[in-house]
């Protein structure tokens, strides 16, 4: 590390956030690199200054180890340095040399493998459990029989005729002088003598299995669960991908959620509302007794506390249930009667919606 990491920002000069991810670093980089080259901007010192820059902060950032390092000594401060020393540009060598990934060139690295994405259908009562489920999964893996070299097993390599064991190719684009990984040789800049049976020289196999996957209590829809490891092989023994599980929510019959709440409609009777009753409803594990005070207007919402759903580690949700009147159909001649009496007795001159005319 270097003393001039706490002065220097290396996502702003990359004009990247904090959080970016590699490929979003990556692509600000090489659309930079391009504006700022030397070959480009001649007699410049200005783009030249930004292009060490904007290459002294990929080759930090794009490296996951020195991109920790770098987060760890800024949040730090001066604190973090007690001597001399560290990393600088001098230190990266060829600085343009680790332009490998954004332009091509850099032979055959040690890339994280490919992440593979699946989805996982779920009930609404097991969002809110959690539980554990195996997911299929069919996938690239190192060939066991060539250990993923390509080759029979003890048969030897040669130099690549195309390349000259270098493992790239020149391609000429204006000002640029592109590398790129050579296609007879896949970048390794040797050539099989005699292919693996099982793989067929590819050095991955495809293979069909099967992945547990634990669900937490509470997961929402939409979320995304990372299981690392479990995508494709990586290159030249780097680690293997990740796997995406992303989680689809079926809708329940009666529960809507908001968080980590539960809401539910119920009706009530005339006579419920109006007298007043203790009435049953279902939470997702139980079934409770909800008193209704007499003259229970439709549209109350009632709070249940503690009855939402409880994600891992978070307190519990509530369950909100609101009431709407249900009114009787096809009253009996006697029962209209009696209606029309009480409308008579007790609502005569008494409009609700009196207010609307003010």
């Amino acid at each position: 590390m270097s003393r001039d990491w706490l002065e220097k920002d290396f996502y702003k000069i990359l004009g990247v956030s904090e959080n970016a991810s590699l490929d979003e670093i990556k692509k600000n980089y090489k659309k930079l690199a391009r504006e700022n080259h030397p070959d480009l901007n001649p007699g410049d010192p200005e783009a030249e200054k930004r292009f060490k820059d904007i290459s002294e902060a990929s080759a930090i950032l794009t490296d996951e180890k020195k991109r920790q390092e770098y987060d760890q000594v800024r949040a730090m401060g001066p604190s973090a340095f007690g001597g001399q020393g560290g990393f600088n540009v001098d230190d990266l060598g060829d600085i343009f040399g680790n332009l490998g990934d954004i332009f091509g060139f850099g032979g055959a690295g040690r890339r994280k493998g490919q992440s593979y994405q699946t989805n996982l259908t779920i009930s609404f009562t097991e969002s809110a459990s959690g539980l554990e489920t195996n997911v299929p999964l069919r996938k690239e893996v190192t060939c066991s029989d060539c250990r993923g070299n390509g080759s029979e097993n003890g048969t030897a390599y040669h130099t690549c005729n195309i390349c000259g064991g270098s493992g790239q190719t020149a391609s000429n684009q204006g000002f640029f002088s592109f590398a790129q990984p050579c296609q007879a040789c896949r970048g390794q800049g040797s050539v099989i003598d005699k292919q693996c049976k099982t793989c067929k020289a590819q050095g991955i196999v495809i293979k069909n299995e099967t992945v547990k996957v634990k669900i937490p209590a509470g997961v929402d829809n939409g979320t995304v669960i990372r299981l690392r490891g479990y995508g494709g092989p990586g290159d030249n023994g780097a680690p293997d991908g990740d796997l995406l599980v992303q989680i689809a929510v079926e809708p329940h019959k009666f529960f809507k959620r908001n968080g980590s709440d539960l809401i539910l409609e119920i009706p009530l009777l005339f006579t419920e509302a109006a007298l007043g009753s203790t009435i049953k409803i279902p939470t997702l594990e139980k079934t409770i007794s909800l008193k209704i005070p007499p003259g229970t207007p439709s549209g109350k919402t009632f709070k249940v506390k503690g009855e939402g759903i409880s994600p891992q580690g978070r307190r519990s949700g509530d369950l909100y249930v609101k009431v709407y009147l249900n009114p009787p159909q096809n009253l009996s001649r006697s029962a209209k009667k009696h209606l029309e009496k009480f409308r008579d007795q007790f609502e005569s001159g008494d409009n609700p919606r009196d207010y609307l005319n003010e």
